[in-house]
């Protein structure tokens, strides 16, 4: 009766209705949906959007995005499920669940290893009954700048006026472009037991300019050789640590963690900065050296196994280095 289709991104129609249903869903304006759906298909990424249409109506949609994932050496293409959203009028009616059904047979045929959601708790009934199965969390790292007690008011004014007068110029800090960045971090990847592949198209669609200011910085040695990269974006009234990489000193990581607490505290508008990590294994103590708070992050990681020669070891998720796909920071 419900028949599930591919979103055919040259039809504006399609296009609109399905926007226009993540949009009366989630808000956060249509330029992010563009952008995350590929709807210019200008973004080197693979993505597919499927949806389920009755009377010129998009009623329900998901989004699957494809990337690959990389175990001791071994690569393994996965699918992270976003931006699930049902009409109001056609809900109790399981057109999610025969979107997640169809996504996961879809992607069975597209060689991918495992399917991957957080979801929230109406969205993870529905995952849990399909088969997915509850393996792990992430790790959240947040650090108070400015506080919103009244009685932090003076502490406040005192950090606007006279903050900027105990933080030093760092001169082998720098912006640096995705370039760089896409090509240090190919350097780097091998050390980490997990991780993703980060290509230079991926980045560039990652990091597009669409739901807040995302900056690119590097610190250099004494040979101006790039040491380590920190990826910060802006975002309201904080700060969010995108991605963290370091070459072998952690000195240069550590500069960098300091520079983004300095960005926070120039800027009155900053509360605090916030990162999601599950590489701790070599970072945690540096974190919390520097005063951050270590927690778990929300919802807990969903899978489905679609490869059975899939695995990840348990043993290993210390030393994962993950980026989140979208930019729910």
């Amino acid at each position: 009766m419900h028949q599930v289709t591919l979103l055919d991104k040259t039809s504006k129609t399609e296009v609109n209705q399905c926007l226009d249903l993540l949009e009366g869903s989630f808000g956060k304006g249509l330029d992010y949906y563009q952008w995350k759906h590929n709807v210019t298909q200008e973004y080197g990424i693979e993505e597919y959007t499927f949806c389920v249409f009755k009377d010129n109506l998009c009623i329900a949609t998901t989004q699957v995005i494809i990337n690959e994932m990389v175990i001791s050496g071994v690569s393994y293409r996965f699918g992270i499920l976003c931006d699930g959203a049902t009409h109001k009028d056609y809900r109790r009616l399981g057109l999610f669940e025969k979107l997640l059904s169809h996504i996961n047979t879809f992607c069975a045929q597209k060689n991918v290893a495992y399917v991957y959601s957080t979801g929230n708790a109406k969205s993870r009934k529905a995952l849990l009954k399909l088969g997915f199965e509850d393996f792990f969390s992430s790790y959240k790292a947040a650090k108070k700048i400015r506080y919103t007690h009244a009685a932090m008011k003076v502490y406040n004014i005192f950090l606007n006026v006279f903050g900027k007068l105990a933080i030093k110029q760092k001169d082998n800090i720098k912006e640096i472009a995705i370039e760089d960045y896409a090509k240090f971090y190919t350097n780097q990847k091998n050390k980490y037991a997990i991780t993703c592949e980060k290509s230079q198209a991926y980045l560039k669609w990652r990091l597009d300019d669409t739901t807040g200011s995302y900056k690119i910085y590097g610190a250099f040695d004494a040979h101006k050789t790039l040491q380590a990269i920190m990826v910060v974006k802006r975002s309201k009234n904080m700060l969010y640590i995108v991605d963290a990489i370091y070459n072998e000193e952690m000195k240069y990581l550590n500069q960098l963690l300091k520079y983004t607490s300095d960005l926070a505290t120039l800027n009155k508008n900053i509360i605090k900065i916030n990162s999601i990590h599950n590489n701790f294994k070599g970072i945690k103590k540096m974190l919390e050296d520097n005063n951050y708070k270590i927690s778990k992050a929300g919802s807990s990681t969903l899978l489905y196994i679609i490869n059975t020669d899939f695995k990840i070891p348990y043993s290993e998720l210390e030393n994962m280095h993950y980026m989140r796909i979208d930019k729910n920071e």
